[in-house]
């Protein structure tokens, strides 16, 4: 068996305090994909911080993100 993508999909939860000490709890999802795991010359990886977002979303987006790293971008998108 030869691996060629993997992703992994972690949620957190993030406290952070402001100059003026007010203090935020960020949740969210953090995500790595790595594709050309089996060509280490042409290896690409990606992360993402989706802030506000559930395991159930990071689920739905891995899929669709784990076919787009590497590639292209279509015309017109940043």
């Amino acid at each position: 068996m030869n691996v060629t993508r993997a992703a992994v999909a972690l949620s957190f939860a993030l406290s952070v305090t402001g100059p003026g000490g007010r203090r935020e709890v960020l949740q969210g999802v953090f995500s790595w994909i790595a594709v050309g795991l089996d060509r280490p010359s042409e290896r690409k990886d990606q992360v993402w911080f989706d802030l506000r977002a559930g395991l159930d979303r990071a689920e739905a987006d891995l899929r669709e993100r784990i076919h787009l790293v590497g590639r292209a971008p279509e015309p017109g998108t940043p």
